[in-house]
């Protein structure tokens, strides 16, 4: 087992931690938290109601899923309309709260996702 011997005064233990801090930072071995990836979130949290592309399955869909790929719901929806409804969940509908699992950070990141899945299935009715 090796034992590092750090300096007995404050001062120096401090110097040394900060030297070394310095040397790995240089190595990009510490590095700032990452973004959280919506698409990750999505397969993680959402995929099981609401499919892959958000368009949920016949069964889903008889339970009153969301479409979440439909331009309609798009427009009718703005960002801060979907953070509440992941944040608080919907009242009366399948739809659960994710507020207390997840961060602020993943919520926005998520999101950010749903608003992928409209642009998506509107580029397959161009093609």
């Amino acid at each position: 087992m090796m034992m590092t011997m750090l300096p007995k005064t404050a001062g120096a233990r401090a110097a040394v931690l900060t030297a070394a801090a310095l040397v790995l930072a240089s190595r990009g071995t510490v590095r700032a938290a990452a973004t959280p990836d919506g698409k990750e979130l999505w397969s993680t949290h959402c995929v099981l109601c609401h499919s892959e592309t958000g368009a949920p399955g016949p069964q889903a869909a008889k339970l009153g899923v969301a479409n979440l790929s439909l331009p309609k719901w798009q427009e009718s929806h703005t960002d801060a309309d979907i953070q509440k409804i992941i944040t608080e969940g919907k009242r009366d509908t399948l739809m659960r709260a994710f507020g207390d699992d997840l961060t602020k950070e993943e919520i926005d990141a998520l999101v950010k996702y749903v608003r992928t899945l409209g642009k998506a299935a509107a580029g397959k009715k161009a093609k």
